[in-house]
């Protein structure tokens, strides 16, 4: 019993989660708790760490949404045999998440990846699933105290329910204590900003860094870190829109500018110099179409 080395057995729970090995996470698992390491100690020092790193994976494009859901998987494998653990011994998570597909709208990948990442991130999350209508979202958030709801569309015609969901959210009064965060193919920074969400996220790894900034328990680093990815992420989103514009135009103009602006704020926070230099390429392209 003395020689059981927790450390190497979180080192070993973290790279099966990152291989996607749900046998290895489920019997390392067994293991720690058989020695009389605790739940929280096995998420938080062993599973954790090794979804972060598949987080990081995926952001980098080193990983794709395949090797995402089978590392969330492996995580799901443990945390089948923690959380009856957990709720017994009362450990709070980092935060309570409820996230589903807005109404309308059946498609649900996308939605299913960001709330695997959210778990294996510690997270509460409330899956509502598919066509969810705004009192669904408003009464499933009450139910269970949550602080964020997550809302995801892939067609353009059911974006606008995320703007009635954040509507009903307010009118319940839920607006001091619940974030809205938007997801998706068609979503953008700059809608978000245009119906009042409190942050939009590009992938599940960014939904994930989204929630804890929002939450208040991310490092003053990984802050910088995000706030570079967020403007990158708007400087594309404003140069997508730009280029959608006649040439000459105004609104093509203060598009450019704005993207450049952004890209510029992206460059301070010290955002990838590499991805940095690409757009602002894209952007001087775009601006010689207007010569």
């Amino acid at each position: 019993m003395s020689r059981f080395d927790v450390d190497q057995a979180f080192k070993d729970l973290g790279n099966a989660i990152i291989r996607g090995d749900a046998g290895t996470v489920d019997a390392t698992v067994r293991q720690c708790l058989e020695t009389g390491v605790s739940a929280s100690d096995i998420i938080n020092d062993g599973m954790i760490p090794g979804m972060d790193v598949v987080g990081e994976l995926f952001r980098t494009n080193q990983y794709y949404v395949p090797e995402v859901l089978i590392s969330a998987r492996a995580m799901k494998a443990g945390m089948a045999i923690l959380r009856p653990i957990l709720a017994e011994s009362g450990v709070e998570p980092v935060g309570k998440v409820v996230i589903g597909t807005v109404r309308g709208d059946l498609h649900d990948i996308g939605k299913n990846l960001v709330a695997m990442m959210l778990e294996g991130a510690g997270f509460d999350v409330h899956d509502t699933g598919i066509d969810t209508h705004p009192d669904e979202y408003v009464q499933t958030a009450t139910a269970n105290g949550a602080n964020i709801v997550g809302m995801s569309a892939l067609l353009t015609t059911t974006m606008t329910n995320m703007r009635n969901t954040i509507e009903a959210v307010e009118a319940a009064g839920l607006a001091d204590q619940v974030h809205c965060i938007i997801g998706g193919a068609p979503v953008t920074q700059r809608y978000a900003d245009e119906i009042g969400a409190d942050g939009y996220a590009a992938d599940a790894a960014s939904a994930v860094i989204l929630a804890k900034r929002l939450l208040g328990v991310l490092g003053d680093t990984q802050d910088l870190e995000e706030a570079g990815r967020s403007f990158y992420l708007q400087a594309r989103d404003a140069l997508q829109v730009a280029v959608r514009e006649e040439p000459g135009t105004a609104s093509h103009a203060d598009g450019l500018m704005e993207a450049e602006g952004l890209t510029e704020q992206a460059r301070a926070a010290g955002y990838n110099p590499t991805h940095i230099d690409r757009l602002m390429a894209e952007i001087e392209r775009e601006k010689a179409r207007e010569a």
